[in-house]
C-alpha cells in the first residue's frame, strides 16, 4: 500500500537528497582537524601501580568524576592521553564516557589521574 500525500499536506518541508549529502566540506575538514591533534603523542608519565589505577577507576566510576587516562600504544613508543568518565565495567575493559563510548582495555593504562573539580551528575 502506498500513501501518496500531496506536497501540499505535508507536515514539514522535506529538502528532498539535501539532507543526504552528509558534512559539508568545511566541517569535514574541521573534524579532520580535531581528530589529528586528539592523536598527537604526549610525554610519557610515570607508569602506575594497577592498584593506584584500579581506585581512580573506582573513584571516576562511583562519583561520576572526570579522569584523563594515559595509554600504551601496542607496538610503538608513543603514548596518548584520553578524558572522560568511567560509566562500566566488565572482566579487564572499561567503558569510558568522551564525547562517545569509548571501550579501553585495562592493561592498557600507563597512568591515571582525576581532574580537578570536575564532577558531572
Amino acid at each position: 500500500m502506498i500513501r501518496d500525500v500531496p506536497r501540499d499536506q505535508w507536515l514539514y518541508n522535506d529538502r528532498g537528497m539535501m539532507k543526504w549529502l552528509g558534512y559539508f566540506l568545511s566541517d569535514h575538514n574541521q573534524d579532520m582537524a580535531d581528530k589529528k591533534v586528539e592523536e598527537v603523542p604526549t610525554h610519557r608519565l610515570p607508569e602506575q601501580e594497577p592498584e593506584v589505577i584500579d581506585r581512580i577507576l573506582q573513584d571516576s566510576w562511583q562519583n561520576s568524576k572526570q579522569i584523563t587516562l594515559q595509554l600504551n600504544d601496542d607496538g610503538y613508543l608513543n603514548v596518548y592521553n584520553i578524558s572522560g568518565i568511567v560509566i562500566g565495567a566488565n572482566d579487564n575493559f572499561i567503558y569510558l564516557q568522551t564525547d562517545q563510548m569509548v571501550t579501553i582495555n585495562v592493561n592498557d593504562i600507563r597512568h591515571a589521574k582525576l581532574k580537578e573539580g570536575s564532577k558531572l551528575i
